[in-house]
């Protein structure tokens, strides 16, 4: 639901919880009142609730991912840092938790985008509260099969990035909002629940591609993103396949002839398969030859070959190859054991490998968990700074910044130490952030340290330290 924004507030309050846009996820119609930089409460107003629109929905019908049932890597494969990017599943969403604060997840989807021959050729939706306030959504459709492109994508590629650049501006933390990519013969169009945000005249070359989902939560906090629903137009049958995620016992790819860790996976996925493919992604260094890479599972090594083409070789590039498991690693005979693994390439020069998986025909059985409950509300985040410096006075500047929270926990105020002695409150009970301005009098230097009080005197609270450096009079 949404209302009107208040100019110059810091945030508002409905439902009892307090938020920094005017816009959040819910039903009905509550009352919101509007609260200034100083915890003050206006008189409330009525949101309007945004009208469902699934019109959308006949568009992509061909393949439509409501998220109705938890065996995400049937569908998918997801890309993340292991212990940073957690998925889970929750009344019909897929829920990724990433608490390390500065991560990103990127959902490939195993059936393709087919271009048809109609004006618009082909269509991709996604419902997610990722491209709110300091997050990110990015769309890549991707020839080829790819779980990463990284910072470079391919020539051939088509990227497509929502975040705070990218107007309207009114996407609020936690709320759902549908973008969607039409590729037509004129060019591209990328909208935002129907209305057009950005637009290309590109029109691809290629008639398939991968589609690829990278979400990124706002930095430097711990963060949520939900996905709701994801449609594909095309009729590709989506591959029966497995996966088990092998780590390399180095994450650095070796040189050709490199000794090699003693360290391996086991073999038990490879026992009851008739074929299995390794799919790695590496991070390319300042040089060496990708078309050289190799992968050693204990005696053998296979060739390595990119997933798709035009890719760039430039340094921090992401490419991801892939190779078929030799004939005799499989079955039920040889040992428990590969070892060593590890990734191999000529002039390797600092190439890192992200991930490895294998991938062996079949269902996969893994099923995602029950997602955690709603993260609960954090405080603004506080910055300081001198904006001025004179002889005799300081202005100090505190800003507090809510804008990225789904829900914030409210704060009492903040206090000003010069020298570990206090010289000022700042009251605002009940209050969200807001911009505010001290002066200061103060000759020489000084330490100042600006403490943060929330209005709970149990919750963690935090604090800027300042040094104003400068010669006395």
């Amino acid at each position: 639901m949404q209302w009107t924004p208040v100019p110059g507030v810091s945030g508002y309050e409905v439902f009892g919880r307090l938020v920094a846009s005017p816009e959040i996820a819910g039903r009905g119609r509550p009352d919101v009142q509007a609260v200034d930089a100083f915890g003050q409460r206006s008189l409330p107003v009525r949101a309007e609730e945004r009208a469902d629109d699934d019109s959308w929905r006949r568009a992509v019908m061909e393949w439509l991912d409501d998220f109705d049932d938890s065996h995400l890597a049937r569908r998918y494969h997801l890309s993340g840092r292991e212990g940073c990017v957690n998925p889970s599943h929750g009344s019909s969403r897929l829920v990724l938790d990433m608490p390390c604060g500065n991560d990103t997840a990127v959902l490939r989807a195993r059936t393709l985008l087919q271009l048809n021959e109609s004006d618009e050729l082909g269509r991709v939706a996604v419902v997610t509260d990722a491209a709110g306030p300091r997050g990110k959504l990015v769309l890549d459709l991707v020839p080829g099969t790819p779980d990463r492109v990284g910072p470079v994508p391919p020539a051939d590629a088509v990227r497509v990035v929502v975040d705070d650049s990218v107007s309207p501006g009114t996407r609020g933390a936690g709320v759902l909002h549908r973008f969607e990519v039409v590729l037509t013969r004129g060019g591209l169009l990328v909208l935002q629940d129907g209305v057009q945000i950005a637009g290309s005249p590109v029109v691809p070359k290629w008639r398939e591609a991968s589609v690829l989902i990278g979400v990124t939560p706002p930095p430097a906090r711990p963060g949520r993103v939900e996905i709701d629903a994801v449609g594909i137009t095309g009729r590709t049958p989506i591959p029966e396949v497995s996966e088990t995620s092998i780590v390399a016992g180095t994450l650095r790819v070796l040189e050709s002839d490199e000794e090699a860790p003693g360290i391996g996976v086991a073999r038990a996925p490879l026992h009851r398969a008739e074929s299995a493919r390794l799919q790695a992604t590496v991070r390319l260094g300042d040089g060496g030859d990708p078309n050289g890479l190799v992968a050693q599972l204990g005696s053998a090594r296979f060739p390595l070959r990119p997933v798709v083409s035009g890719w760039s070789g430039a340094q921090d590039s992401e490419l991801t190859v892939a190779g078929d498991v030799p004939a005799e690693l499989l079955g039920p005979a040889g040992p428990d054991a590969l070892t060593p693994f590890v990734l191999r390439m000529p002039g390797a020069s600092q190439a890192q490998v992200l991930e490895s998986y294998l991938e062996v025909p079949g269902l996969s059985p893994v099923k995602l968990p029950n997602a955690p409950d709603e993260p609960a509300p954090v405080l603004p985040v506080m910055t300081a700074e001198f904006a001025s410096v004179t002889p005799d006075e300081a202005t100090l500047v505190v800003t507090l910044d809510a804008a990225p929270a789904r829900s914030v926990a409210p704060i009492a105020g903040f206090e000003v130490y010069v020298d570990s002695g206090h010289v000022a409150t700042m009251p605002m009970p009940g209050g969200i952030g807001g911009r505010h301005e001290l002066q200061l009098s103060l000759k020489g230097s000084h330490n100042v340290e600006v403490r943060l009080r929330p209005e709970n005197p149990e919750a963690q609270t935090d604090s800027v330290w300042l040094e104003l450096s400068r010669s006395s009079r």
